[in-house]
């Protein structure tokens, strides 16, 4: 009997340059797409894709073909041999994977360590794969332990609840080059789902007006319901050289604003303090020859990543405790159901012996007598197999699952298929 299995494929920040990381980002959408569940390589499947993470997870019987699925699938999306995906992400299974996702839904693993985002980026992945129908019973339970595992830490261990967050983090930046943000104006180009992070961030710290910016064409109706003013294409040289700050997060091809675009902001602007740009885009918004110009500066992700606080240690430890906690209590609940398909399959075999017990009886003394035998036999069998029921279980949560199921087929002669 096959023993499903939850594997990690993926990178982040860490192991890969942010400007390959965003080449996985790209294909994200239509990794999660392609990939057939259920299928015979995969139970189901989640991507979690970020400004600094790739990470594939998914449900599997068969660990080496799916591996080789997924890997080939990745590599036909970015146009790659099969040799660089395997090369660039790291495999992990077992227990490595909910202490992975636990530790990266509590911020453990991020850019800013306990940032807020993070959590409510993991949620939205399990969302998007339960829209595209990719989860899975055991995916499902993994993404919605690590929501939980998130919220406990930030409650006992204070880690999040200051809402650092990279955005955060660029602002303190900007605000440092032209003293303070208060009462300060900003452009915003961008209106995909990371703005309205950032037009709150702006909010908070006391940005006195938001103009915002879409190539898309955008910029309005989002301006309407985030408190801001849009800005059409005529004129965003004109409000660009006029703001204290300008914010891209637009993660569309090519530069938001290049080094052209610049010098015209230049030759239009009269106010004396620098114009600071933030580029909180994976894909560089900014044109790294922007910060280059007099007068300009670039805030961006490698800014960030140098900046980013260390959190107090003690509380690390401490959420690394509650996270080896909730592995182990994930891992033993995991191993406690897999036994569920054996122990129904047992239940059902001595089933078959008490129906045909009954018809038995049915045929020789009449259907009173049959259901006065039916009525003591079903009370007979769950008392004789609650006992094994619920060895059963404690043997999976000790890793002796293949024990029971042997012994199973020795004693009661019951046939265990492979998806049992």
């Amino acid at each position: 009997m096959a023993l499903v299995t939850l594997v990690y494929l993926g990178t982040d920040f860490h192991e890969t340059p942010l400007e390959a990381l965003e080449r996985f980002e790209r294909v994200a959408d239509e990794v999660v797409s392609s990939l057939e569940t259920p299928s015979e390589q995969l139970a189901g499947v989640v991507v979690l894709a970020t400004c600094n993470r790739f990470e594939i997870y998914f449900e599997t019987e068969s660990f080496h073909e799916s591996m080789d699925y997924v890997t080939r699938m990745l590599a036909e999306k970015l146009q790659v041999d099969a040799d660089y995906v395997s090369s660039s992400l790291r495999v992990l299974y077992g227990d490595g994977v909910p202490a992975h996702l636990f530790s990266v839904a509590s911020g453990l693993e991020s850019m800013i360590v306990g940032e807020e985002e993070i959590a409510g980026q993991v949620k939205r992945s399990l969302a998007r794969a339960h829209r595209l129908q990719r989860t899975s019973k055991s995916l499902n339970q993994l993404f919605q332990t690590a929501a939980k595992v998130a919220k406990e830490v930030t409650t006992q261990t204070g880690l999040g609840a200051s809402g650092r967050s990279v955005i955060t983090t660029a602002l303190d930046c900007a605000a440092e080059e032209i003293d303070g943000l208060t009462g300060k104006t900003a452009l915003l180009i961008g209106t995909g789902a990371y703005s309205r992070v950032v037009v709150a961030a702006l909010q908070r710290e006391g940005i006195a007006t938001t103009y915002v910016y879409s190539k898309s064409g955008r910029a309005e109706k989002f301006a309407g319901s985030h408190g801001s003013i849009p800005v059409a294409a005529g004129e965003l040289v004109d409000v660009m050289a006029s703001v204290d700050l300008v914010v891209s997060s637009s993660g569309t091809a090519g530069f938001a604003v290049d080094c052209d675009l610049a010098l015209k902001t230049k030759q239009m602007r009269v106010k004396p303090q620098p114009l600071v740009f933030v580029d909180v885009s994976l894909s560089r918004d900014i044109e790294p020859g922007v910060g280059e110009i007099a007068g300009f500066s670039v805030v961006d992700l490698e800014v960030v990543r140098d900046r980013a606080p260390h959190e107090h240690v003690d509380s690390l430890i401490s959420a690394q405790a509650i996270i080896e906690k909730e592995v182990r209590d994930f891992t033993a609940d995991l191993a406690s159901r897999s036994i569920d398909p054996v122990v129904t399959a047992l239940r059902a075999h001595v089933a078959l012996w008490v129906d045909e017990e009954v018809e038995s009886v049915r045929r020789k003394s009449g259907d009173g007598a049959a259901g006065d035998v039916e009525r003591s036999l079903r009370k007979v069998t769950n008392a004789i197999l609650h006992a094994p029921s619920v060895k059963a279980k404690e043997l999976a949560m000790q890793g002796n699952r293949d024990d029971y199921i042997r012994a199973v087929q020795l004693l009661f002669n019951v046939e265990m298929n492979d998806h049992a």
